[in-house]
């Protein structure tokens, strides 16, 4: 579902530490009035309803309460450092662009939350409960919450431990990759659509803000053109930067004066823009985050070849759908036919280079990640289709020559070179 960029802001915000955990805290905080409210109001049958635990004692009560409270706010600090020192460890290990993934993770929200929910619950229930009345009902509640809270304090702790697993990590954004690719596989039967000339294109739309485009909702620029009865060029892919003024497409046509400012804005609309890049529509992005990984791993200061190899594994598998099919033209029709939104596609060479290109240069002294980077090319040319290998044999090509440049032995070299052999036989 296409989100408006003042929605996806908003939607930005509840991603964090503060408003689900502090929404969570306030709705429990809250359902303790209503339990203290019963609790006096029928504090008469509160005796034969809940027998031995209505008959609490004030100062039992009070040291019950005063716990569950004490408690609860001392393993909030410790799960909010606890997750400041994940972050720290992403951020120097993994990859700080997945920080954000890591603020927007519901079990830690979900565990801050009921942690300070309980808190505010106990803290009320203790501060009416005295001589006068001893709550029966709120006390058993937050009896119930302190319970459900070692219980999610357990499932934290063990969550916290996966997700500072780099295979995890790498697993994960994969996954998400390989949907994304698979949304842009090429079908058997497409064909690409003809493209008007640029001189077709008189009007053009202007960008009112600056920002990362993250998403397109080709629905609605479908439903625009359709209704105006004209086409849409846009100049930009997801994953591109933005300036304010930039031209963002252009039209076929010109509106109607008094319709060119709604047009324009339902244009603007229809395009996510914001002022980071984030994996809503953006191929790019999520191989970034890979190559990223392992270019850190690669580097002098972690020096950890297996996990770039397992990053470059997982992209190959992302791949392997591109490489088959090849990528569908973004370009939109209507029922008829006609060619109403043409959009820039993202090229299988365009993949390969942002994919291959750094690690390669990366990994060039490194002969264990270059025989893996030989391994990978051959695994995607075997199920490559013609456009794909041919692709994969000059890629194959640059990964000789780099190692070469670096002087290797003799023996390496030959090692190297064995392991892609249509290079030999001119393929």
């Amino acid at each position: 579902m296409f989100l408006k960029p003042i929605f996806y802001r908003q939607l930005l915000f509840l991603r964090g530490l503060i408003t689900v955990p502090g929404g969570i805290a306030l709705t429990i905080w809250l359902s303790a009035f209503p339990l203290l409210w019963i609790d006096h109001a029928f504090k008469a049958s509160m005796v034969s309803w809940f027998g031995i635990a209505a008959e609490m004692t004030p100062d039992t009560a009070r040291t019950l309460l005063s716990t569950i409270a004490a408690a609860a706010i001392t393993t909030l600090s410790l799960v909010y450092s606890l997750v400041l020192i994940v972050f720290t460890l992403a951020a120097g290990n993994i990859a700080p662009r997945l920080l954000k993934r890591f603020t927007s993770d519901r079990v830690n929200q979900v565990t801050a939350g009921l942690l300070g929910g309980t808190f505010l619950f106990a803290l009320s229930v203790l501060y009416r409960t005295g001589p006068d009345l001893v709550p029966p009902l709120s006390i058993a509640g937050a009896s119930f919450l302190a319970v459900i809270s070692v219980l999610q304090l357990i499932y934290f702790v063990h969550a916290v431990s996966r997700s500072v697993t780099i295979d995890e990590e790498i697993a994960a954004i994969s996954d998400r990759l390989e949907k994304r690719i698979a949304m842009m596989v090429r079908d058997e039967e497409e064909q690409a659509s003809e493209r008007s000339s640029a001189n077709d294109f008189p009007y053009s739309v202007e960008a009112s803000s600056s920002g990362y485009l993250n998403a397109v909702d080709e629905k609605a620029l479908l439903a625009l053109a359709v209704e105006q009865d004209f086409a849409i060029r846009l100049r930009f892919k997801p994953g591109d930067f933005i300036i304010e003024t930039q031209t963002l497409a252009y039209l076929s046509r010109y509106p109607e004066a008094e319709q060119s400012d709604l047009i324009a804005e339902r244009l603007r609309d229809s395009l996510l823009i914001l002022p980071l890049r984030d994996a809503v529509d953006d191929i790019e992005y999520s191989i970034n985050l890979l190559i990223e990984i392992a270019l850190r791993a690669l580097s002098p200061g972690v020096n950890d070849t297996f996990t770039a190899i397992a990053s470059l594994d997982r992209l190959t598998a992302a791949l392997s759908a591109a490489v088959r099919m090849g990528l569908r033209g973004r370009d939109l029709t209507d029922r008829e036919g006609t060619l109403r939104v043409e959009m820039p596609g993202l090229s299988l060479e365009a993949i390969f280079d942002t994919a291959f290109h750094p690690l390669r240069q990366a990994g060039a002294g490194n002969m264990l990640m270059m025989k893996h980077l030989a391994h990978a090319l051959v695994r995607l040319r075997e199920i490559g289709n013609s456009e794909a290998r041919e692709l994969i044999s000059s890629h194959a090509r640059l990964l000789l020559d780099s190692a070469k440049a670096k002087e290797p032995l003799d023996a390496d070299y030959t090692d190297l070179k064995r392991l892609l052999p249509f290079l030999e036989k001119g393929e």
